[in-house]
């Protein structure tokens, strides 16, 4: 974690990036289409949705196959054989969709920010440490809690690390 933190602060990286840039990287990088947080508030507990203020869905196949690790792959086989086995009930709008999302048709991103500049909070729904790892780089963190032993710190540096961004 040392060496981590010793290449980082070498970086000129800022340390949170504005909902602004969020949304370019959504849906420029991620080719993500903009969802009315509403439209999808049934893939939150009722005392989280007024947390979020943007919703990205996330369903282009070439993106998602980049997205996903070969264990998220495997894990996504598995999950599309026993969603075979067990269908959703055809009347029930979440079973339905939580079975695209366990079976890797889509993610879905929620964004939460109080002051409407940055994120304050999110939330990913689907499977990708690829994904999580960027939105947390993307979230930042707080320039004085830029130290070792901050496990936030430290989950902070391990995202930039597995993103290439400490190479």
């Amino acid at each position: 974690m040392k060496e981590l933190y010793e290449k980082y602060q070498l970086l000129n990286i800022p340390n949170k990036y504005q909902l602004s840039d969020v949304d370019v990287v959504m849906k420029e990088e991620y080719l993500s289409k903009e969802i009315h947080v509403k439209d999808m508030d049934f893939l939150l507990e009722p005392e989280n949705i007024d947390k979020f203020i943007k919703c990205y869905k996330l369903d282009n196949k070439e993106i998602l196959d980049k997205l996903f690790s070969e264990e998220e792959k495997q894990s996504l086989i598995h999950m599309k054989i026993m969603n075979e086995q067990y269908p959703p009930e055809p009347n029930n709008l979440k079973e339905m969709e939580d079975t695209c999302i366990q079976n890797g048709e889509y993610l879905v991103v929620f964004i939460g920010s109080m002051d409407g500049k940055y994120i304050e909070d999110l939330k990913l729904v689907g499977s990708s440490s690829r994904l999580f790892d960027r939105l947390l780089i993307l979230a930042g963190i707080e320039k004085e809690d830029c130290q070792l032993g901050n496990i936030m710190f430290e989950h902070y540096l391990s995202a930039l690390s597995n993103l290439g961004y400490l190479d």
